[in-house]
């Protein structure tokens, strides 16, 4: 356990309890939209529960797998719905930042297989006392009033710990917006930052606010036919999703897919409009799923999964179950460990 857990004589229980105290609640998935029924509790202490706290696990499957969610909306009935599709192969529990970080360390991580991130971390609501956190250059002040936190360094041990260790990690959408102002290690094992609100400085670089676009009809390549991620896709797949415009680092992944979308800036029209027709984000590159070793641990990162349209696709579906099997096989951490990438100092 952390420092900050011994020192309080924190027991596991109690430490759940608060856990369910600060996670956002999440409303319970409707019996029409189930279509794999929850597992019973699981015998022992308390985990993470559907809507921060404790609760039953769902699916019936062998792969234990932690959702993460926080900082950006969704909803939770239909996303909670595809997860429920993959109840033969998993069974998992849902968390919310920033009771989520709890998680992070070998102890508190050791009972799930697989970490599941659709989060944007880091960011806490500025309050009316501390006044406009926008700054020049931005796209609007409504509504995107933000701090943006520090890790603690119980935190950052803890993720260091368990990565070390060996944990399947699986990324998908907005989770790559997360601690982009205050964790470069973090951006690095993402592989890629973005911000729609907020200019960032990433790799000493600073760039303008990132682009996304809704509803995009695009094609998908699979670049790796052979890889266990892209199986049952065949040379690729449609999809209508969101998409974005910010800095990655291909030298530090192996892309998986691409789309036939061009992200340049002036495809991103609604970043055009706002800025009075200077947006000069610089070009950014196709790939929209790629996997890395990360200590000791098989990271993957999938761009698509915005909303509904994406989350009834069949291949991304597949996609997303494929990353979740694949990191918590053995093959995967052997393959992690092989090619071991310190990221985390």
């Amino acid at each position: 356990m952390t420092d900050e857990i011994k020192k309080e004589g924190l027991s596991r229980r109690k430490l759940m309890s608060r856990i369910a105290a600060a996670g956002a609640a999440a409303p319970l998935l409707g019996a029409t939209l189930a279509q794999a029924q929850p597992a019973p509790p699981a015998a022992g202490p308390p985990q993470a529960g559907r809507g921060g706290g404790s609760g039953p696990a769902q699916g019936r499957g062998p792969i234990r797998v932690l959702f993460i969610t926080g900082d950006h909306g969704f909803n939770h009935d239909q996303l909670f719905a595809m997860f429920n599709l993959f109840g033969e192969d998993i069974h998992w529990n849902h968390v919310s930042q920033p009771a989520a970080e709890a998680f992070f360390t070998p102890e508190m991580s050791a009972n799930y297989d697989v970490f599941v991130l659709y989060d944007r971390a880091g960011r806490s609501p500025r309050s009316a006392a501390e006044g406009n956190a926008m700054s020049p250059g931005n796209r609007s002040s409504n509504g995107r009033n933000v701090n943006f936190r520090q890790p603690s360094e119980a935190l950052k041990r803890g993720i260091k710990a368990m990565l070390t260790q060996g944990k399947g990690m699986v990324l998908f959408h907005h989770a790559i917006a997360s601690w982009v102002h205050t964790w470069p290690e973090y951006v690095e094992m993402m592989g890629g930052a973005c911000d729609w609100d907020h200019p960032q400085t990433i790799r000493g670089v600073t760039y303008p606010y990132s682009g996304f676009r809704g509803g995009v009809q695009q094609h998908i390549t699979v670049i790796d036919k052979n890889h266990p991620v892209t199986q049952g896709l065949g040379d690729g797949f449609d999809i209508v999703d969101e998409t974005y415009l910010c800095p990655m680092f291909p030298e530090t992944f192996t892309p998986l897919l691409r789309t036939d979308f061009n992200p340049i800036a002036a495809n991103f029209p609604a970043q055009v409009a706002s800025s009075g027709g200077n947006y000069a984000h610089p070009p950014g590159h196709p790939f929209t799923a790629w996997i890395k070793p990360v200590e000791n641990s098989p990271l993957v990162y999938i761009q698509h999964g915005h909303d509904q349209v994406a989350w009834t696709n069949e291949s991304f579906q597949r996609l997303v179950l494929n990353a979740i099997k694949w990191t918590a096989s053995r093959e995967a951490h052997a393959w992690a460990r092989s090619s071991r990438k310190t990221i985390f100092t």
